[in-house]
């Protein structure tokens, strides 16, 4: 009885703490030391498992998972991000070649997935089956170091909102408030589920300026602004309106996400103000990976459904690892 007792208060808190409301009554801040807490103690097995295996075990498991094993990698996030061009990471050929697939099925069309009216999934039910190069382009060995290296530990992708593996489309056709102005993930914000925590981006056809590109700050340009607004302090909302941004920042330094097909972006949401989605006039179809630690710092896994990711015969111990396989 005090067990359900407790859980009930915990996914009402952490419901309320979600909530543009109670993250200004609270603080955002606040409530992610408490989300902290909380999940370590909650998730400790979990949480020492992953820790454990990048402190004793992380060169075997590279190499037990494949393909290139060198740590520190090669490609290395700087200032929360780093960009590849390269068109060489594993499985992307066949990532793009099957997001296409469902391009052609699904894209420009409305259907009952919605997350934002400009914002549209493109996966549904049964997909990460049917297209296995999602999850093994996102497990292999040369994207997880970088990954790992950023959060020195190993990761797990999300199995609650927002996805760990998301296939979205942006266009403004689809979006019957399309005169509004900027709102939602349209304005700018710096995520609060995890952090450290890393977005992994794959643009599945060429990104342009007509596009609604995914716009951030880096990480040094993001400690100012957010020091200056007073933002994650009590009394400060999740979003940023323009007007606010731009009192501190010169749009000069603004990093548009804008490249061609296959181009991916790694990038620490949780660290770097962002945007995306806005006027999308030209349809942009992206792959989101979101990465997190064992133990989130909000409090979303007490009291959302969780997302269970397929795991084949014979996966390494590192793919079952980010996968969930020994979740507890």
């Amino acid at each position: 009885m005090l067990a359900r007792t407790a859980d009930r208060l915990v996914r009402r808190m952490g419901t309320h703490l979600a909530t543009d409301a109670g993250m200004k009554r609270f603080g955002l801040a606040n409530a992610m030391r408490l989300g902290r807490l909380y999940n370590r103690i909650r998730y400790r097995q979990r949480w020492h498992r992953h820790v454990e295996a990048f402190r004793t075990n992380l060169p075997a498991l590279l190499r037990e998972n494949g393909g290139d094993a060198k740590f520190p990698p090669t490609l290395r996030m700087k200032d929360g991000w780093a960009l590849d061009t390269s068109h060489r990471l594993p499985h992307l050929d066949r990532l793009i070649e099957q997001a296409g697939e469902i391009i052609r099925q699904r894209g420009g069309r409305e259907h009952s997935d919605i997350q934002y009216p400009f914002l549209r999934s493109l996966l549904f039910p049964g997909d990460l089956e049917k297209y296995p190069a999602f999850l093994d382009f996102v497990t292999s060995t040369e994207l997880l170091a970088t990954v790992i290296d950023h959060l020195g530990i190993i990761p797990v992708l999300s199995k609650v909102r927002p996805p760990g593996v998301r296939f979205m489309e942006s266009n403004v056709e689809l979006d019957p408030d399309r005169h509004l102005p900027p709102r939602d993930s349209q304005l700018y914000h710096i995520d609060f589920y995890d952090s450290p925590q890393v977005y992994v981006l794959v643009l599945m056809e060429d990104v342009t300026a007509e596009s609604g590109p995914w716009t951030f700050l880096p990480a040094s340009t993001t400690d100012r602004v957010a020091k200056e607004l007073g933002y994650r302090g009590r009394g400060y909302g999740y979003r940023v309106k323009d007007d606010d941004i731009y009192q501190w920042v010169d749009k000069s330094e603004e990093i548009v996400f804008a490249y061609p097909k296959g181009t991916v972006l790694f990038i620490d949401s949780s660290r770097c103000f962002h945007f995306g989605s806005r006027n999308a006039v030209k349809p942009r179809f992206m792959v989101m990976y979101g990465l997190q630690s064992p133990c989130r710092l909000d409090f979303a896994y007490s009291y959302m459904r969780h997302d269970h990711f397929p795991i084949p015969n014979g996966a390494s111990r590192l793919r079952e690892m980010v996968l969930g396989k020994f979740d507890a």
